[in-house]
């Protein structure tokens, strides 16, 4: 089943959107929910590295769907420090966006590690990943968090992508699904990884507990760049668990400013870094070359 005629127009004139920031939310906007099919339905999108299946009626289905993207700033930093041959990691993959363009910059000598136990999600990410069969794009059905164990996933309605570990997702209402969780540190001695150039980390305020599963490996073995979310409630000069875990275990960091026309980053010492919900961890053994390109 095709789109309608109204919804490839409305998609091929999102993807001339200009600014770095608000994909998502003009994506769901009341404006383009009109130019929905009538029904829910699957379909293949193209978006930056392949081919994607998504949900015409997912939040980041959407955004993939009208726009290409859903967070354009993110994008810039793995053009920017993400090269042929590198080992990525995509930890809460949702419907493979980030994945894909992982996969492209990697090329055939690297590869792509994307992390999603969302059943809700799962079936769109094998679809993504067969479609792509040069992609060396490789999907875990499984979470990953500070030790071994199975855990509840709480999936609310209308955005999979939503889906949280944490305790407090409790409410969001939904489907709620056991699913295995795994440590950094065991996946990287599992999958016998000797090094991992980049990992991004999406996972609905469990960013601190997956990091502090990578907390026993060598310095050498960690990622080497990390772009990740911290939603946390703010407390006055009070750093989220992220950004304390992450400082922690070595790691430069900085905040990703909101931003219409070019990437900004914030140094810690700049009085609005804990604004910020988007964070860049650099560590100290990061290649120059590849730090020099993020203008830091």
């Amino acid at each position: 089943m095709s789109l309608p005629r109204k919804t490839r127009i409305a998609a091929r004139l999102g993807r001339l959107y200009p600014l770095m920031s608000g994909c998502g939310t003009i994506a769901n906007s009341s404006f383009l929910r009109r130019f929905d099919p009538d029904s829910p339905m699957d379909v293949t999108v193209e978006v930056a590295g392949g081919k994607a299946r998504i949900p015409t009626h997912d939040y980041v289905g959407r955004a993939m769907l009208y726009m290409g993207e859903l967070d354009r700033k993110i994008a810039q930093i793995i053009d920017r420090v993400v090269e042929p041959g590198d080992v990525a990691l995509d930890i809460g993959a949702n419907l493979g966006l980030v994945s894909l363009r992982l996969a492209h910059r990697v090329g055939p000598r690297g590869a792509v590690h994307a992390f999603e136990p969302n059943p809700a999600l799962a079936p769109y990410l094998a679809q993504t990943c067969a479609m792509n069969p040069t992609l060396q794009l490789h999907h875990h059905k499984m979470a990953l968090g500070a030790e071994a164990s199975e855990m509840s996933l709480h999936v609310p309605p209308s955005n999979a992508g939503a889906a949280s570990l944490r305790p407090a997702a409790e409410g969001l209402g939904g489907q709620v699904v056991q699913v295995p969780v795994v440590t950094l540190a065991e996946f990287v001695v599992e999958a016998g990884l000797t090094r991992i150039d980049f990992a991004k980390i999406d996972v609905e305020g469990f960013e601190a507990e997956v990091m502090r599963g990578a907390a026993s490996l060598p310095t050498q073995n960690l990622p080497n760049v990390i772009v990740f979310e911290e939603n946390t409630p703010r407390v006055a000069g009070i750093a989220p668990p992220a950004l304390e875990i992450a400082q922690e275990l070595g790691y430069e960091l900085f905040a990703i400013a909101r931003s219409a026309f070019r990437l900004r980053l914030r140094a810690r010492a700049a009085p609005d870094f804990l604004q910020a919900h988007d964070y860049l961890a650099l560590s100290p053994h990061m290649d120059p070359a590849r730090r020099a390109r993020l203008q830091v």
